[in-house]
C-alpha cells in the first residue's frame, strides 16, 4: 500500500521540523510514501525548514487547513491519505508499518491511532491532552472524544463494536448519528473512498459522518500513538471559538450535542469538586503531574466558552 501524506502549514517553524524528521525516520520504504506539504505563504522559517526535506510543495492561496487538504487530496498519487499536522510527531518508527497492516483488510475504509502518546520531555498541556484523549476536556465530558481516556479507560464515550485485531481494534459504530471526533492528527482513509466526500470544502468532522453513513463503518484504531504537540493550549480554544463563532467554520455535524449536555457538563466542571475527584483518579490510574492542570484546563474552557457565547449573541442581536 502506499500512501501520501498531506501535511498543511502556516508559519509552523517552532514545529515542523521534528514532525518531518519523525516522518522521514520510519522504517517504512521510501518509495512507498510521498509527503505533501501545503503552505499558506508562510512568513517564517517554515518553507527554508522543509526544503531540508525531500517533500513537495504545494502553495495554498487561502491559508487554512481545510483548503490545505483539498488541495492536498487532488495532488495526492498514494492509495491511501495519510493526514498530519505540524504539531504531530511520530514516536513510532514503525507507525506507517502497523497502519499499513491495518488496511490490508479490505473492509477498512478509514483508520487513526488508538491513543496519543508524550514524551517526559513535553509540555504540560501536551501531556495532559494525550492523558485525557483530546485536545478538550468539555469534548471528554460529553463523549465524542476519540483517543483513549485513563479517566475513562475508553477510547470514545459513544457506542461501538469491537474486534480484537492483534495489531489494531476493528471498529463499527452502533449508532451512526453519534461519530466521534475524528479525521485529524494521524486520520488515515482510502483515496478511492475520499475523493467521493470532498468536493468544495473539508471540515474533518462532517467528512467521516459522511463516510460512516453512507457504507464506511468500518474502521480501525490501530494500536499506536501520534504526539499532538500543541505548543498552546487556550489561544488554540480561542481560535476555534473564533473561527465558528465568526461562521468562517460551517460544521454540519455537531457530534449529537444537546444543549443539556452542555449544560451538565458545565456544571459539573462549575461545582469543581467532580473535577478534583477525576484530578485525583486521573493521578492514581496514571501518575503525572499533568492531571494538576485538569481544573486549570475545564475552569479555563468553561469560561473561554461562555464569554464568548455571550459576546456572539449580543452581537447577533
Amino acid at each position: 500500500m502506499k500512501f501520501s501524506v498531506i501535511l498543511p502549514t502556516y508559519n509552523n517553524e517552532r514545529t515542523l521540523d521534528e514532525c518531518l524528521k519523525s516522518i522521514f525516520a520510519q522504517k517504512f520504504s521510501k518509495k512507498d510514501f510521498e509527503v505533501l506539504l501545503i503552505d499558506g505563504y508562510s512568513e517564517d522559517k517554515t518553507l527554508f525548514i522543509a526544503k531540508k526535506y525531500p517533500v513537495k510543495i504545494f502553495m495554498n492561496k487561502e491559508r487554512n487547513e481545510e483548503a490545505a487538504r483539498i488541495l492536498g487530496i487532488k495532488k495526492a498519487k498514494g492509495d491511501v491519505l495519510c493526514f498530519i499536522d505540524a504539531d504531530n510527531v511520530l514516536d513510532d518508527l514503525n507507525w506507517l508499518g502497523k497502519m499499513n497492516n491495518a488496511f490490508k483488510d479490505k473492509t477498512i475504509s478509514f483508520a487513526d491511532t488508538l491513543f496519543y502518546s508524550y514524551r517526559e520531555s513535553d509540555k504540560v498541556g501536551v501531556r495532559y491532552q494525550a492523558l485525557i484523549g483530546g485536545d478538550d476536556p468539555f469534548v471528554m465530558y460529553m463523549g465524542y472524544y476519540s483517543r483513549y481516556s485513563w479517566l475513562t479507560k475508553d477510547w470514545t464515550g459513544y457506542p461501538y463494536e469491537s474486534e480484537d485485531k492483534k495489531d489494531y481494534l476493528k471498529i463499527k459504530l452502533k449508532n451512526k448519528e453519534l461519530v466521534p471526533a475524528m479525521g485529524s492528527n494521524g486520520f488515515l482513509v482510502r483515496k478511492k473512498i475520499a475523493k467521493q466526500f470532498v468536493k468544495d470544502k473539508f471540515l474533518h468532522s462532517d467528512f467521516v459522518y459522511d463516510l460512516v453513513n453512507n457504507g464506511h463503518n468500518s474502521f480501525a484504531k490501530v494500536k499506536t500513538g501520534i504526539v499532538h504537540n500543541q505548543p498552546q493550549f487556550f489561544p488554540n480554544k480561542i481560535r476555534r471559538v473564533q473561527r465558528r463563532g465568526k461562521k468562517s467554520v460551517n460544521i454540519k455535524y455537531n457530534y449529537g450535542i444537546k444543549t443539556r449536555d452542555i449544560v451538565l457538563t458545565s456544571l459539573r466542571i462549575a461545582l469543581i469538586i467532580p473535577v478534583l475527584y477525576d484530578t485525583i483518579s486521573g493521578f492514581a490510574r496514571k501518575p503525572d503531574s499533568a492531571w494538576f492542570f485538569h481544573p486549570v484546563a475545564c475552569l479555563g474552557e468553561l469560561f473561554i466558552y461562555g464569554f464568548y457565547s455571550l459576546l456572539y449573541m449580543v452581537k447577533r442581536k
